[in-house]
Parts: C-alpha cells; sequence; structure tokens
C-alpha cells in the first residue's frame, strides 16, 4: 500500500515534469522561429535601394503559430544620410501572453 503511494508520487511527478518541459521546449522553438524571421526580413529590406527602404508589415503562420512582422524605418537617425531598419515579430506565447523578437540595424546612403 505504501509502495503504491510512494509510486503514484513518483509518477505524477515525473509527468508534471515532462509537461513543463515540453512547454519550455515548444516557448524556445516559437522564440528561434521569431528571431529568423526577424532576421530574414531584415535582410529583404536592406537588399532594397536605399530611397525604396521603408515600413512594411506582414502576417506569417509557421506550424500552428501565427508572426506578426513589422519593420520600420527612420530616415537621418542617429545621423544623416542613415537610416535605422527595425524589425519586431511578435507571436502568441500562450492564450494571454505575447513575446517579441526584435532586430535592429543601420543602411548608408552611398
Amino acid at each position: 500500500m505504501v509502495a503504491t503511494v510512494i509510486l503514484s508520487f513518483v509518477a505524477i511527478g515525473t509527468a508534471e515534469f515532462f509537461v513543463r518541459g515540453r512547454t519550455g521546449f515548444d516557448q524556445e522553438e516559437r522564440k528561434r522561429v521569431g528571431v529568423q524571421l526577424a532576421q530574414e526580413a531584415l535582410e529583404r529590406t536592406v537588399a532594397l535601394p536605399y530611397p525604396q527602404i521603408d515600413a512594411w508589415l506582414e502576417q506569417r503562420t509557421v506550424g500552428t503559430v501565427d508572426y506578426t512582422i513589422a519593420v520600420t524605418s527612420q530616415k537621418n537617425v542617429p545621423e544623416p544620410d542613415i537610416k535605422t531598419v527595425r524589425c519586431t515579430v511578435t507571436w502568441n506565447a500562450t492564450p494571454t501572453a505575447e513575446r517579441s523578437a526584435s532586430l535592429v540595424t543601420m543602411v548608408y546612403d552611398n
């Protein structure tokens, strides 16, 4: 009887461990995908000619997760003839929590 109770506690603890571990892995995978999408968006944007670099917004779905990609461009920041390009990717980590990844670069008008 005592052995059954102890074994039950061990089984419940092990199951809880795996559930929490899987949730952590899923969140890290979403973060990795978000950073990759931000990097891809920045690369596509800075590959454009300087006058065409501008803000844009896109929705993408990877697997079952919806990502919002927002690229912004600030001209003459921090100096003249430089555009600061920022990409922020957001997604829902849980039904009530939103996560984001943001990358920034600068482009010189040569």
